[in-house]
């Protein structure tokens, strides 16, 4: 069943402060981000105060009816490059253990799209180790569609953004890779996000619900390669169409969750301003996902 869900980051102070919020709130799903952490050779394995920690979040969200639906890694992984995959490779292994304990059944991260390619190829070598990882613990890796943090507010001649054709090579060379799709980065690209979603659907695992709003004097004076004719919005303050995205999600018989996303240079960091916005959201969506 289709449902509503947030990133709870920036929310309650912790996972717990989330998962209490989200269930204070009716809400029975969030989703929660890792940025760049260090792990030793060792240390993928979580033991001790930190694995009772988890636990205690894991009985919480039981006892809230709150499913974590995703976790989801900002490092941004160059393929091909040694020590970004050992680093990568770190992490997963960690986000590992840690979704089997929160009993979290998705893992999204990022992809460096290279100028050839060269790296997708690289992507599916570097995968066929991954993949044995998520399999025997039953958890999906996600690709994410969204823009990598480095890259938000910087101008194209600096970076690629993921095409179509790219995911959909990866997806065919990588058994069990599924999409974090971000509606609001397909329209910012000129794709037909709505059109697209056929397509999408049978690798469609999460979305990420951001909104976006295109500055288009900016555009029209600099052009596609200019700086910041871009940026993210919360939802309804942007330009994607909530009500036909959620009715076609309905009839091609998405059945994930629709995570709100706060990256809004005009939402306050405050708790106050944070749960406004939360409100706000889940007003907007809500009930179009369960009409």
């Amino acid at each position: 069943m289709m449902r509503f869900c947030f990133d709870a980051t920036m929310f309650g102070g912790d996972m717990g402060g989330a998962i209490e919020l989200a269930a204070a709130k009716g809400l029975t799903a969030i989703e929660y981000r890792f940025g760049s952490f260090k792990v030793s050779a060792s240390g993928a394995e979580v033991k001790g105060e930190e694995r009772k920690y988890l636990e205690r979040q894991s009985k919480l969200a039981a006892d809230q009816n709150v499913e974590i639906a995703c976790l989801a890694s900002d490092y941004m992984h160059k393929p091909g490059d040694k020590t970004s995959y050992k680093k990568f490779h770190g992490m997963i292994s960690k986000l590992l253990e840690v979704s089997t304990i929160l009993n979290c059944g998705r893992i999204s991260f990022f992809l460096e799209v290279g100028h050839d390619n060269a790296w997708k190829t690289k992507f599916e070598k570097e995968y066929e180790t991954l993949h044995p990882l998520f399999e025997e613990r039953g958890i999906k890796p996600l690709l994410r569609l969204s823009t990598p943090h480095e890259f938000r507010g910087v101008s194209l001649k600096r970076w690629r953004a993921i095409e179509p054709q790219d995911w959909r090579d990866l997806i065919s060379g990588c058994p069990g890779l599924s999409l974090s799709f971000s509606p609001a980065d397909y329209l910012w690209l000129g794709i037909d996000y709505l059109g697209a979603l056929a397509a999408i659907l049978p690798a469609l695992e999460h979305i990420e619900a951001y909104d976006v709003e295109i500055l288009r004097d900016l555009q029209r004076d600099s052009g596609m390669f200019g700086p910041l004719w871009w940026r993210y919005r919360r939802i309804g303050k942007g330009l994607v169409d909530w009500v036909q995205l959620i009715e076609a999600l309905k009839l091609y018989g998405y059945e994930g969750a629709i995570s709100a996303q706060f990256s809004d240079e005009f939402v306050g960091a405050d708790q106050t301003s944070l749960e406004n916005a939360l409100d706000d959201a889940f007003s907007r969506l809500g009930f179009l996902i369960r009409r």
